[in-house]
């Protein structure tokens, strides 16, 4: 039978979390206060989100969503998988998303790491299941030249 269910997770960062999710190619909404899910007999079943995947974008019936725990400090997936995991993958929460929310939070650090080392250059390289994300600063290049 179909239904919600709440998984918690360790993603924490809102601005991440939703460049992430528009990085796979999902239509993401985004809201100030949880709005309600659509489930699959287009009912919420009670279930709110700020950050809300329309399921109908994904040609499901049910919607994702990504509720702030304020006591936890985390974000909280509410999901159907019974329209998830034929959709994504049995995997996509746990490792699809999970790459791409950490290649985000790379980047954002790296942002915050220019206003102290300089402009940054970021590399990736994928060996099998392996994604190596590789970080170069122009003042650390530049003390490495002097040190020569």
């Amino acid at each position: 039978m179909s239904h919600f269910s709440t998984v918690t997770t360790k993603l924490t960062n809102r601005e991440c979390l939703v460049q992430a999710l528009q990085d796979l190619q999902f239509t993401v909404q985004v809201y100030e206060k949880p709005q309600s899910l659509r489930g699959y007999y287009d009912d919420s079943q009670g279930q709110s989100a700020e950050i809300v995947v329309p399921g109908r974008s994904l040609s499901v019936r049910a919607d994702i969503g990504f509720k702030w725990d304020q006591e936890a400090g985390v974000y909280q997936l509410i999901h159907d998988a019974y329209e998830t995991v034929p959709r994504l993958g049995e995997n996509f929460f746990s490792h699809t998303l999970i790459q791409a929310y950490g290649k985000e939070m790379v980047r954002a650090k790296a942002a915050q790491l220019q206003e102290h080392l300089g402009e940054c250059t970021i590399t990736e390289q994928t060996n099998g299941q392996v994604h190596t994300l590789r970080l170069a600063f122009s003042a650390h290049q530049q003390t490495q030249q002097v040190r020569r």
